[in-house]
């Protein structure tokens, strides 16, 4: 027998997740069609409930702002490295 327990411990939780049905390749379609009739002057209506972002839209901004932050950080690190030499200069050739 083991140990009595004080205190209760709640059950495990479930959920019901139903994936949704994703088709790249009608997406695809649908924006070649979309872009076609524009380019023939048909109007298209712009649904504004749309959104924008694409598949990798996201990827790509997170991308151009890492190098930005690598380019900051760099120019940071040789101003940092510039102060630190002319402090040193003026301390032992002074």
């Amino acid at each position: 027998m083991g140990m009595p327990r004080f205190i209760k411990l709640p059950g495990h939780n479930q959920f019901n997740y139903s994936p949704r049905y994703w088709d790249p390749e009608k997406e695809a379609r649908d924006a070649r069609i979309r872009q076609i009739k524009q380019e023939m002057g048909i109007e298209v209506p712009f649904d504004s409930n749309r959104s924008t972002i694409r598949r990798g839209s996201i990827r790509q901004v997170r991308q151009q702002a890492n190098v930005k932050a690598k380019r900051s950080s760099n120019i940071r690190l040789l101003v940092i490295l510039a102060i630190l030499f002319l402090i040193a200069y003026l301390i032992f050739f002074k």
